[in-house]
């Protein structure tokens, strides 16, 4: 039997690991958050693709999942609220379809720009998950995947005019109205922020 989580997200960070930006993120959600790297200790890089090289030289994806579902076997309670952002969305999404964490699965998912679930579309999730694709993708089309997910029975969207890392202030994708756009929404699902004022009523 799954706790009440003291820390009410679980967000997984992208290649770029714990930042002081993600630390914000987490703060304009109004709760309690878990915040997990990808690697095994804080380090900054210079650019993106140095971040990824270190990644999948030390396990990729696999190793990144089995991190998280580390994380949530341990604290033995669900978090109300999982994200995922690129590395992480792919991890948490490989945490969705593992049968051994279902007692400590989070009720709710968000996974943005997960580019490497395209490797395991046809895995299935024992939690319903909002898959949000960027639009511009150098490696495979987004619109393409996303229409595959939901014709399996997933909630999959792609963002017009959005590219990969546009929630991430230090990725070349970011994309400042689409960030702020995107926290308002998740600040809505959460009734924090300027929609605290529900939970009073």
């Amino acid at each position: 039997m799954s706790l009440p989580c003291p820390a009410k997200i679980l967000i997984a960070a992208d290649i770029f690991g714990v930042t002081p930006e993600l630390g914000q993120l987490a703060r304009a959600l109004g709760s309690s958050a878990t915040l997990v790297s990808p690697h095994p200790f804080t380090r900054t890089f210079r650019c993106e693709a140095e971040g990824y090289a270190f990644f999948m030289e030390h396990g990729g994806v696999a190793a990144y999942a089995k991190h998280l579902g580390e994380v949530m076997a341990v604290r033995q309670c669900c978090f109300e609220l999982a994200l995922g952002f690129s590395a992480g969305a792919s991890a948490l999404w490989l945490c969705l379809a593992d049968a051994t964490l279902e007692p400590w699965l989070p009720s709710r998912t968000e996974l943005y720009y997960g580019s490497r679930i395209r490797e395991s579309a046809h895995m299935q999730p024992r939690r319903r998950a909002l898959l949000t694709f960027a639009e511009k993708e150098a490696s495979f089309d987004a619109v393409e995947l996303a229409g595959r997910l939901r014709q399996a029975g997933h909630a999959a969207r792609v963002l017009p005019g959005s590219a990969h890392g546009f929630m991430n202030p230090r990725s070349a994708g970011y994309d400042e109205r689409l960030a702020a756009q995107e926290i308002l929404r998740l600040q809505a699902l959460l009734e924090v922020g300027p929609f605290a004022a529900r939970n009073q009523r």
